[in-house]
Order: C-alpha cells, then structure tokens, then sequence
C-alpha cells in the first residue's frame, strides 16, 4: 500500500510536468488488496513459525540425571563448592537426529562451567547415555551467604532441533577454603633491591580461619619474608558506617631483599597462605637482572708499532664510578695476526675508583690490526679499542736480553784489560840480580 501510494504521487507529481509517457496503464482496486493482504501475511507468519516451532525442538523422552550419583529428581542435590561435578544423562530419542552434542553448566557461570561432548547419531526408539563433568565455582557468594541455590542446565543439540532441561542444586562451601586472589609484582627486578609484593587472601570456606599468615620465599636464593593476615572470617561484618570489624578477606604487601650477589635469571616466587585449618600456594616466575656497574673502559695507549714476533705491552684502564664494588670479567678479541694476554681476566674495582691491567700483544705477521678488549660487568658492557702496526723481523733478541748481554760484555772487557795490564807489568819487570860471593879459604 505504501509503495502504491508513493508511486501515485511521483506519477501525479510528473503528470503535472506533462510528461505523459509515465502515465501508468494499469489500475488497482486497494478497497479489494488490504483483505487479501492481510491474510496472506497472516498465512506466511503462521507457516514460518510452526516449522520454526518444529524444527526448534528435539523430540526426547525418559529424560534422567545423576549427579554424583544421585538423581536430581529427589530435589535440593547438594554439592561443594570448587568440586568437579559428575554428571550422567540418560534420554529415548522420540525421532532420528544426527550431528548431536551434549552440554551441561551451571547458570549465570556458562563460561567457566561448560562441558561438552560430541555424541553418535539418535536412532527413534533408542536409549542413550552420556557423561560429562561441570566444575562447580568456588565463589559461592550470594549476598554474603555460604550456600546457595544454583541451575544445572542440559542441552542436547542437534541438526534437527535442541532439547534443554534444568535442574535445581543446592551448592555450599568447602569447610575451609583458603585462597590467594591476588599476587601481583613487576616480573623484573634488580639485585641488591627490594621487591614489593601485593597479596590478597580470602576466605572461601565455612569456616572461620584462625591466625593466617602469608610467606613470600625464592627457595633457590634462600630468602623469605612472613606476613600475619590475622583472621579471616567466613562473610564480612560490617556497621552501619562501613567499618568492617570481621572480614573474609585482607590485602597486605610484602617486601622481598633480593641479595647483590644474585646470579642474573629467572626464579620461582613462592607465595604460601597458612592457616591453624588449610594451607594454598601460588607460583609465579621473577627475572632478575644485574645491577648496572656505573664507569668506562680506558686504553692507553690506544697504538703501537712493533715488529713480527715481538711482544708489545698496552694498558687497561677500569674506572667504577659507581657507589658499589664492581667485578669484571675481561674478554680479548680473537685474532690471527695478533697473539694477546692480559695479566688479569676477573678482577674487581672497588666503588668510586680504578684498575690498571696489561694486555701483553705478540705480532704473528705484518700489517696494521685493530683489536679490542671487553670489559662486561653485570649489566655493563664496554670495549677499549687499540691499534698494532707490525713493521719488519724481530732480531730474535728482546731488549732485556740484549742489555745482559752488552752488560756482560763490558763486564768481561774490563776483566780482559785488567789481565792484560798485569800481564804487562808482569813481562816488562826485571829479574835481580844474584849475589856473589867468592871462595874463601882459610
């Protein structure tokens, strides 16, 4: 009607303009459309929803639920909070389905609770059973209360319809349910700091849970911290003003020494919440990185020519300016040209001051080579670069070995000149002469 009416105005509107080419040929009693519309519409609807009705629905009978055991037709099955629920479902299939799939979860926690299960084809006239397992929530609370009345819902789905039942439980809590709802710290952390860790622990039970303490430990280091939580009781009570005397829950943070001499790596933080009644432990991975070293790396000098086979001696300077003692392990550049050595690969430098190490460097072959000497230190990482330019052929003969020898041989010309003069004197002095003395006669 709408469209007719529309079209009876666009046409007159354009008839006006004389354009008569649009001028329709056809005409259309609406006094006799509107009854008949209204029944083929209400036709259509009738149609569409009863094959919705009926493709919707999936014929079953005999339906039947155990939960652990009991069946919940006997009303106000009871079960425990944090349980895992066995479920069995027994049904006839009143008519043939295929591409069937069996669910159950509690309502209201569809997402956390659902299990489902593929099942075989239904035959009409068969039995079936299936058995499925629904975690039941710990949190329970419902205005402050430590039982409640839960839904456990079925649904049997299939290419041919849905078929859905519910159940009344009558769900409680665990006697004494101790729980950490909350451990939260920075995933890095640096040796020789203090880690702050937030803790909160709840009481999920029935129970009240008497002197709760919380310890924070990385067992491989050796270090713990223990925290008093006081006692958490099983629903909150409050006054009029909010103050809440008796609480099932408490929020503390604990403060972890993480030791300077820490290797860096990953650790295991463990977080124990302890009653006189029930004990849970959490465990959550902590990295620990080094504290870095504050200071440079020095060369000096930074080249020097020497010949092939010939050993040359460079300097390396550790300065720490930082407030804490460093330790560094020194690492040379490999290299084919040159042969290198340092008089110390793991020394320390204490805070505010520095060290000097040699770095011994023998020429294999001739030409000019780079070379480097890494000083790393935790989170400190720097690198002294030196220059060798090897220039001709070693005597063979080192400096101090050439100076013994020239001194020895001075030493042995003196002694030669020496022997020489004596001899000398020796040869050029006269002999005396010999007495006489005549015969005598008497």
């Amino acid at each position: 009607m709408f469209k007719f009416c529309y079209y009876r105005k666009v046409y007159k509107g354009i008839n006006n303009l004389n354009f008569k080419m649009f001028k329709p040929k056809f005409k259309i009693n609406t006094m006799n459309a509107k009854p008949l519309f209204g029944f083929l519409l209400a036709l259509v609807t009738v149609a569409f929803f009863a094959s919705f009705a009926s493709a919707s629905t999936l014929q079953l009978s005999g339906f039947f639920v155990e939960v652990d055991d009991i069946p919940v037709s006997t009303g106000n099955v009871a079960i425990v909070g944090g349980d895992v629920l066995p479920v069995e479902v027994e049904f006839t299939a009143d008519e043939d389905a295929t591409d069937v799939e069996i669910s159950a979860w509690i309502q209201g926690f569809r997402s956390e609770t659902r299990d489902d299960k593929s099942f075989a084809d239904l035959i009409i006239g068969s039995r079936y059973k299936a058995r499925l397992s629904v975690p039941i929530p710990v949190d329970l609370d419902e205005d402050e209360a430590t039982e409640r009345d839960l839904t456990l819902i079925i649904r049997v789905e299939s290419d041919e319809g849905t078929h859905e039942e519910e159940f009344s439980l009558k769900a409680q809590r665990q006697a004494h349910n101790l729980d950490l709802l909350l451990v939260e710290f920075d995933n890095v952390a640096k040796t020789d700091s203090v880690l702050p860790i937030s803790v909160v622990v709840k009481n999920f039970g029935r129970h009240e849970e008497e002197d709760t303490f919380v310890t924070v430990s990385i067992p491989v280091l050796g270090i713990s911290k223990t925290t008093f939580f006081e006692d958490l009781f099983p629903v909150d009570i409050c006054d009029d003003d909010g103050d809440c005397d008796r609480s099932d829950s408490r929020e503390r943070k604990v403060f972890l020494t993480i030791p300077s001499g820490v290797v860096p790596g990953v650790y295991d933080v463990k977080v124990t919440a302890v009653s006189e009644d029930d004990e849970t432990t959490v465990i959550k991975p902590l990295s620990i990185v080094g504290t870095p070293v504050e200071g440079q790396v020095l060369a000096n000098p930074t080249g020097k020519t020497l010949a092939v086979g010939q050993t040359a001696t460079y300097e390396l300077i550790l300065v720490n300016t930082g407030n804490k003692i460093a330790i560094y392990n020194l690492v040379p550049e490999a290299s084919d040209a040159l042969t290198i050595s340092l008089s110390d690969t793991l020394t320390t430098v204490p805070a505010g001051s520095s060290k000097t190490v040699l770095v011994n460097v023998k020429a294999n072959r001739e030409g000019t080579f780079n070379f480097g000497i890494t000083a790393v230190s935790g989170g400190f990482s720097e690198t002294a670069r030196y220059t060798a330019t090897v220039q001709g052929q070693s005597s063979g003969i080192s400096t101090s070995s050439f100076s013994n020898v020239v001194a020895l041989t001075v030493v042995l010309a003196v002694i030669f000149v020496v022997l020489l003069v004596v001899l000398v004197v020796l040869l050029t002095r006269k002999p005396e002469k010999s007495e006489e003395f005549g015969e005598s006669y008497y």
